[in-house]
């Protein structure tokens, strides 16, 4: 178990052997109102939910349309008419789409509420559930609108990530190495030798996911409002989110922001910050772990792409700012403000993509 600070109130991450004990745990808290996604409600395992009551259920679609603004309205309207009051519980099942969310609800509604999440990718797991941070799109501004409020604990259930298809593994795997690339070589030699049976049996992934956590913890609790070292968690993102932007999203979130980390490392190996010899390493190892979604992002548009970076919410000043790296554990955030040097840089990144 973890207990992470923070200026709303602590919170801990611990674990439960399965999904229905995990819900259980909570249901048993008081009046409990749940929002869960379609992969949590599916018949797998929608027995985990028989301690509530089926109309305190309300199923959320993952889609990055159902974040949206004017999306939400429906799920407050739902939980008032129903009676939801401050002395109630939301209980939230699901990956980051649905944590974006309910966080945002829990945040704003009555003024703030209590809430649990069990989040069920290993995104999720390794990464995003923990930090307070929630994200809405509004029209074509993607995770433009959000706010700071945490959970008020978290759950882990390592069995529900055996029934996920293998592209969300690889996907959750991508924050997962972004992390470690944070840490120190040491830390990601660590998590090489740990990837080495990827694909077997022998495979496991809880070492990985409280490894990633307790990589994420003191920069989240140093920097809980992401104003200076937090920041750097973002190595990757500005060319993993436009990636997805101008690809309309057919590349999973954490498999682009693997490329955008390859593509981070690529400028800042041409710019002199990092030998060629890291990213050309970084390449060969990273290409399980992104491959074939490379075609998709090879057919998009370095305009389209150069287009996506500029609406990035980091951006200050009319230029895009963008985590580099010096190698691993020394990542920097920088200004870019030169396009047609980004242009040439995208350009020639996805030329020499396999």
């Amino acid at each position: 178990m973890m207990t992470i600070r923070s200026g709303s109130h602590d919170y801990t991450v611990h674990e439960e052997a399965g999904l229905k004990a995990a819900v259980e745990s909570v249901a048993a808290g008081g009046r409990v109102f749940a929002l869960a996604d379609d992969f949590a409600l599916s018949p797998r395992h929608a027995e985990a939910f028989a301690s509530l009551p089926r109309e305190n259920i309300l199923g959320i679609t993952a889609t990055e349309e159902a974040k949206s603004f004017d999306r939400l309205g429906p799920v407050f309207t739902w939980l008032l008419e129903r009676g939801f009051r401050r002395d109630c519980t939301l209980l939230v099942v699901g990956g980051g789409v649905t944590q974006d969310i309910a966080c945002f609800i829990s945040t704003v509604l009555l003024r703030g509420i209590r809430w649990h999440f069990i989040p069920t990718t290993l995104l999720a797991q390794c990464d995003s559930c923990i930090g307070s941070k929630s994200s809405i799109n509004l029209g074509r501004f993607k995770n433009q609108i959000g706010t700071f409020f945490p959970p008020h604990s978290i759950t882990l259930v390592a069995d529900v990530l055996k029934t996920l298809p293998p592209d969300e593994i690889r996907s959750g795997l991508g924050e997962a190495i972004k992390l470690h690339l944070l840490d120190s070589p040491e830390k990601l030699a660590w998590l090489r030798e740990a990837l080495g049976t990827f694909g077997s049996p022998e495979f496991s992934l809880r070492d990985i996911i409280w490894s990633s956590l307790r990589i994420k913890q003191p920069f989240i609790e140093e920097d809980e409002f992401d104003r200076a070292r937090r920041n750097l968690l973002n190595y990757g993102h500005t060319f993993g989110h436009a990636y997805e932007s101008a690809t309309r999203y057919a590349i999973p979130h954490g498999i682009a922001v693997t490329l955008g980390v390859l593509t981070a490392t690529f400028l800042s190996a041409r710019l002199g910050w990092v030998d060629d010899a890291h990213f050309q390493e970084l390449h060969s190892w990273l290409r399980p772990f992104f491959t074939p979604y490379h075609a998709v992002l090879k057919k998009a548009e370095p305009a389209a792409i150069l287009a996506a970076m500029k609406l990035d919410k980091k951006n200050v000043g009319g230029k895009i700012h963008c985590i580099l790296t010096r190698g691993p554990g020394r990542m920097e955030r920088t200004a870019l403000d030169s396009e047609e040097m980004l242009t040439m840089c995208l350009r020639d990144f996805l030329t020499l993509l396999p």
